[in-house]
């Protein structure tokens, strides 16, 4: 009976993932990350044929700067001091073998650079989905971008997800295969080709969602008003291909009229005309009763600098649209106090701090959604497995903190700011340690202890 409606299942699943998929916004999404990986010269190219239909012919040098990454990268602070992240329980504190659990997990799938690329791909597409995946005993954080997946969306709340479908392209495996589509919702896992045909999956062949729910976490920066996805504009986009076209014209200005170009008056006679260095000019004389020819080098105006003016202004008002410091862009700023640097960013860090609680949030969805799949593992793990059995309480929970940025201060400001605060019982050692050596509390606190134990026995 599955088999025999797989075919129907697939066409039904994908036609309603197509009615809520924008395929504009996906090969938007699509082009922007290229972008921010340098994958730009295939768009500048079709670019430049678009505009010039000789465009071989002019030989036209394409080039071009990452502007995208540079707004990304500076707009991307939530993560910029690092986070605490700690297990509670209602009792407190969770057990301590549910923390070793914890790190470990977080040490196996690179939680903190996971995060922080996460911060940036939210910046570059506005909604980035993480799921967690179980997989060679440790659990694994996939990111998709919107790019990636298709969602059912619920009909009373089109804000919310009823189903995923998602693929991932291996474009480095040596033999080509197959793209397999994966579907979730709450009561089933199916994969397929884009053909209708069903992949068999290991140890699950009747698809059933073992989470009875949807394994996926969404990102953003704001809540979405239209769709699940936030929309985004395509400023990025456009005003760097626009800066990537006169980065080719000018370089086509300079190559063209940096230098003098030989003009001959009046001539048209067999004879070949050459210039080259060290060579005499020879110009036969003209017809009888006409004009001598004449030659001479005329010297071109290329508005070279004002090319170079409107290419920096560009640069600059999408800084501005991001709330970026012009000076950001200076190559003739100096150093900064850390006071100035909150004045000229003012805007940026605001942007920040309304984007915190966001990022807290669903960090702390993503927790549960891990132990959720964890614990459906757990029980079947091998013997020899370090955590074999080992399960988060059914209460245990994530808190997340995301750390102030902390600019740069002198040393002895530094400093003093702790002083104060240790000893008017506002902050203790162990927050200093984990601020400035960027440690989880458990380590902050291992090593102050350390610490302690190494003075003690050495008298002092």
């Amino acid at each position: 009976m599955f088999k025999s409606h797989a075919k129907e299942w697939v066409e039904r699943t994908l036609l309603m993932a197509k009615l809520s998929a924008r395929k504009g916004f996906k090969r938007e999404m699509a082009k922007r990350i290229d972008y921010y990986f340098d994958r730009q010269l295939p768009y500048l190219q079709d670019l430049l044929k678009a505009r010039y239909a000789d465009a071989d012919a002019l030989g036209l040098e394409p080039e071009f700067i990452n502007v995208i990454k540079t707004i990304v990268d500076s707009t991307a602070l939530v993560y910029r001091s690092g986070a605490a992240r700690n297990l509670v329980a209602p009792a407190g504190e969770a057990e301590p073998e549910e923390r070793e659990l914890w790190n470990w997990l977080m040490a196996n799938s690179r939680y903190d650079a996971t995060m922080k690329t996460l911060h940036r791909m939210v910046k570059l597409c506005r909604t980035v989905i993480v799921k967690p995946a179980f997989r060679k005993g440790a659990i694994k954080l996939d990111l998709l971008t919107p790019d990636q997946i298709d969602v059912v969306q619920d009909a009373e709340d089109p804000s919310e997800a009823e189903a995923f479908i998602y693929t991932r392209p291996r474009s480095e495996t040596v033999i080509a295969e197959p793209l397999v589509y994966h579907y979730w919702d709450s009561e089933n896992y199916r994969r397929f080709t884009a053909d209708g045909e069903f992949v068999p999956i290991p140890g699950n062949p009747k698809g059933i969602n073992p989470y009875s729910e949807l394994p996926f976490v969404r990102f953003s920066e704001t809540l979405p008003l239209t769709g699940y996805f936030v929309d985004s504009g395509e400023d990025m986009t456009a005003i760097q291909d626009a800066i990537n076209l006169k980065l080719v014209q000018l370089n086509h200005l300079i190559k063209m009229q940096s230098f003098s170009v030989p003009v001959l008056i009046g001539y048209d006679g067999p004879e070949k005309i050459v210039v080259a260095p060290g060579k005499p000019i020879k110009i036969p004389l003209g017809r009888i009763g006409g004009a001598n020819p004449s030659f001479k080098f005329e010297s071109p105006n290329p508005a070279i600098s004002e090319c170079l003016t409107v290419i920096r202004e560009e640069i600059a008002r999408l800084a501005q649209t991001y709330h970026i410091s012009s000076a950001n862009f200076s190559i003739d700023s100096g150093a900064r106090s850390g006071f100035a640097l909150v004045m000229e960013n003012l805007a940026l860090f605001e942007d920040r701090q309304n984007a915190v609680p966001f990022y807290e949030d669903a960090e702390e969805e993503l927790f549960r959604v891990i132990k959720r799949i964890w614990n459906t593992h757990a029980p079947f793990l091998p013997a020899d497995h370090p955590f074999a059995g080992v399960k988060f309480g059914e209460r245990t929970e994530l808190s997340v903190t995301v750390h102030d940025v902390r600019l740069p201060q002198a040393p002895q400001d530094e400093a003093a700011e702790w002083k104060f605060l240790i000893e008017n019982k506002m902050a203790t050692p162990i927050d200093y340690m984990m601020l400035r050596f960027q440690m989880t509390r458990e380590e902050a606190r291992a090593k102050y202890a350390e610490n302690l134990l190494w003075f003690e026995e050495q008298g002092k």
